[in-house]
């Protein structure tokens, strides 16, 4: 069992950086931001802030970031703060935050763990 929780923890920490690098790039070039889910299926819990309703969904295998005019299907108002109403490099720089984010972590947790540093076993230091 604490195998499985320490696996979703994992999960969850590395579904959360993921999209909070889309969110962040969405809001840093004016992009309206609807919904940031952590999992998929039917939401838990939902708080909505602002434009944005934050939730916690059943399945916790990903997570979404939902923005105004994401979907070439949908219909287009024009409104400046769209995602299609951004120049191909800002939604470049939206799509590219998540794996940039997941690298930087990766990146710091590195860091953080040979800063801590590691025993050096007995038999490195002493003769038999």
């Amino acid at each position: 069992m604490t195998t499985l929780l320490a696996f979703l923890f994992v999960l969850g920490v590395l579904i959360f950086v993921h999209e909070l690098g889309h969110f962040l790039a969405a809001r840093r070039v004016g992009v309206r931001v609807l919904t940031f889910s952590l999992g998929f299926g039917p939401k838990i819990l939902k708080v909505k802030r602002g434009d944005t309703e934050y939730c916690i969904s059943a399945v916790p295998l990903g997570g979404y970031v939902k923005m105004a005019g994401e979907s070439p299907e949908d219909a287009r108002s024009g409104a400046p703060d769209e995602f299609m109403s951004k120049t191909k490099w800002e939604r470049f720089q939206i799509l590219i935050m998540g794996p940039v984010m997941n690298i930087a972590l990766a990146v710091v947790v590195l860091a953080v763990v040979l800063a801590q540093g590691a025993e050096v076993p007995a038999y490195e230091d002493k003769s038999p």
